[in-house]
């Protein structure tokens, strides 16, 4: 049984950074070949299992180069995304799962985040599946919780 002081350690607020890698999917991986991005993210841990999750993440797509139709320049494919997410973390042991929806710039649409992660002390490596609009893509996630 938990006595109440251990109780109140795994509750409160955790926060990081993550570095992120793209792998656009679908109709999305016509145009897009590879995206990075850095986020920050904040949980607040209601227990040891459950806990809200919040990211704000900037990523930038990079699609292949081609020659402009008018100018005969070479151009480069660019999408700058920005994702305002939130949702809920279920924590087993070092392994978790989570849900996140939120707003995605860029491709000016909501979006929908499963994802499966591995927490060890304050590192974090997480997969997830991107739905926003009609892009979809797989992310790996590199992370390190710095603040309790």
């Amino acid at each position: 049984m938990i006595n109440q002081a251990q109780a109140q350690d795994e509750r409160g607020f955790t926060a990081g950074n993550t570095v992120n890698f793209m792998f656009p999917q679908e109709s999305m991986a016509d145009t897009y070949d590879f995206g990075w991005g850095i986020y920050a993210n904040m949980d607040y841990n209601f227990n040891k299992h459950l806990a809200a999750r919040f990211d704000l993440g900037w990523n930038t797509v990079t699609g292949p180069d081609f020659n402009d139709t008018i100018t005969g320049l070479p151009q480069s494919q660019k999408m700058s995304v920005w994702e305002f997410t939130g949702g809920l973390k279920a924590s087993v042991s070092i392994v978790y799962v989570e849900v996140r929806g939120g707003y995605f710039t860029g491709i000016n649409s909501w979006g929908f985040v499963p994802a499966v992660g591995l927490r060890i002390g304050k590192f974090d490596v997480q997969g997830s599946y991107t739905m926003a609009g009609d892009n979809k893509w797989i992310s790996a996630r590199l992370g390190f919780y710095w603040a309790k």
